[in-house]
């Protein structure tokens, strides 16, 4: 595929890169979607050629056409003490998203500067942040996930630690689907027959099961029996479920058999605790989302 010549004159500070950048030997310089926050970082590209591919990669094109809707920040409706992720873009650039950490907001002045809380140093992997770093954020507000990035202004130490992040200039909403699914490993157990199972992807409507002996026959009734995680609290759950797909297969010459379930029993406060899963899990580690 051609390469194209890009000028520094062709981008601009505070906006998202609408290419992947690559130099004269097609090695790759910065990925789609960085955001420059000075003139300087613009002029450091001058010392090189600057090529983008001809046309998007496949990939790219399908992600393009399922791109989440710019939104406003009024539009999240967000209060003082909401949850969010934040990951270094460094991160995020190596391919690490799940490297995030939690903090709450501590309030906002818009096209100013947004006030957050200073991450629990546990939660921290490598160097804290420093003012410059570019910042990728994530948060869930009803049914809806968000993300924005931002760069780190201002620490502030004393009376107390938190971080001013610049405003966010673009941010980028997505409804999120009431069949929404995550990957897992749950261990569990069949209650009727005490078959240990494994949990592989759920939702708020069934989930998908591996084990070495069969649940039962197509349309049958079971019982599942796990325990999930929220915020380090476990959650024990028993939801009554029916079997609608059976499939067997080998790994590493043992039989394993792939269950697909539907909830049939299931609860309004197991809905809640599954649904706070999906939705942690989105913001925290989105690389599990199917």
């Amino acid at each position: 595929m051609d390469l194209i010549p890009i000028q520094t004159t062709d981008l601009m500070v505070g906006q998202p890169l609408p290419w992947d950048l690559f130099d004269q030997g097609r090695q790759p310089i910065q990925k789609r979607g960085y955001i420059f926050k000075t003139e300087d970082e613009l002029k450091q590209l001058e010392e090189l050629p600057v090529f983008r591919m001809e046309k998007q990669a496949p990939e790219q094109a399908e992600q393009a056409t399922h791109s989440p809707e710019k939104t406003s920040f009024e539009d999240m409706h967000l209060k003082v003490g909401h949850k969010m992720h934040l990951t270094l873009a460094t991160y995020s650039k190596n391919g690490s998203e799940n490297n995030s950490c939690a903090v709450s907001m501590i309030g906002y002045v818009p096209d100013s500067t947004l006030i957050v809380s200073m991450p629990a140093s546990d939660q921290l992997i490598g160097e804290p942040f420093i003012e410059g770093d570019q910042i990728h954020v994530r948060l869930i507000t009803g049914q809806h996930a968000y993300k924005f990035t931002v760069f780190v202004d201002k620490i502030i130490r004393v009376p107390f630690k938190y971080l001013h992040l610049s405003f966010p200039k673009e941010i980028q909403g997505q409804s999120i689907r009431k069949s929404r699914r995550i990957k897992c490993n749950f261990p569990a157990t069949v209650a009727e027959k005490s078959i240990p199972i494994s949990i592989t992807d759920l939702s708020i409507c069934g989930a998908a099961i591996t084990s070495t002996l069969p649940l039962g026959t197509l349309g049958s009734e079971v019982t599942l029996s796990f325990a999930i995680a929220l915020h380090d609290r476990k959650i024990p759950l028993s939801i009554k479920a029916t079997i609608r797909s059976a499939k067997q297969s080998a790994k590493k010459n043992q039989k394993i058999i792939c269950t697909g379930v539907e909830y049939t029993g299931i609860k309004p406060d197991q809905v809640f605790a599954l649904r706070h899963l999906i939705y942690q899990e989105i913001v925290e580690h989105p690389e599990n989302v199917i």
